[in-house]
């Protein structure tokens, strides 16, 4: 039983890693060529610090966990 939590606790802390690598807006990148999306299509350097994919022009704002 604690083996099976534990492998549920490995896929659950590693769901939000893997659900990041689509290149959409606001997903996490580092060059331009990891942005897929055609409303934010380039890699951008947000506020935080973090590399974001973005429209790069005017505000953008990014809801992250």
């Amino acid at each position: 039983m604690r083996r099976s939590r534990w492998l549920l606790a490995v896929v659950l802390a590693l769901m939000p890693i893997v659900s990041c690598t689509r290149g959409d807006g606001c997903d996490l990148c580092e060059t331009d060529d990891d942005c897929q999306d055609e409303t934010a299509p380039v890699c951008t350097v947000f506020s935080d610090g973090s590399q974001r994919c973005g429209s790069g022009v005017g505000g953008t704002t990014c809801r992250v966990r």
